[in-house]
């Protein structure tokens, strides 16, 4: 069952689950290498309870919450490069490993994970993608 669900909410654009990250929380990327670490303390988020409610609605109204985390990527299984002009994007990617770690605080409870060091993941990519004005025709 689930007890939280910390995002930011619905832009009225449509854009969901989707926040600027405070400036300095990228650092150490490089792409060829695969490495990149993504850090950010005290975010401003919203509780909705589950994801039923925070897509949705119906439920419980959110509640404010903070959330602090750090991912740190690294090594190269695999390179992909991908190129499609009817779509209008291109990129390449880098398939690799990744660590992380996250707190959250909403409504007097605090949940964390276990500590970076202990984390693994089963999939983790990074790279540069080009669409839009950005895409080179």
């Amino acid at each position: 069952m689930q007890i939280v669900d910390f995002n930011p909410g619905i832009e009225p654009s449509g854009l969901f689950w989707t926040s600027r990250v405070p400036a300095g929380a990228i650092r150490g990327v490089n792409p060829g290498a695969g490495d990149a670490v993504l850090q950010a303390t005290n975010v401003a988020v919203f509780d909705f309870h589950d994801g039923v409610n925070a897509i949705f609605g119906g439920g419980p109204p959110p509640v404010p919450a903070v959330v602090s985390f750090e991912v740190r990527w690294f090594g190269v299984d695999e390179r992909v490069n991908l190129k499609n002009r009817a779509a209008g994007f291109a990129g390449e990617f880098v398939y690799n490993q990744a660590q992380m770690e996250w707190s959250g605080t909403s409504g007097g409870f605090h949940y964390q994970s276990a500590p970076l060091s202990t984390s693994f993941s089963l999939f983790a990519e990074l790279g540069q993608e080009r669409n839009g004005t950005f895409f080179p025709h």
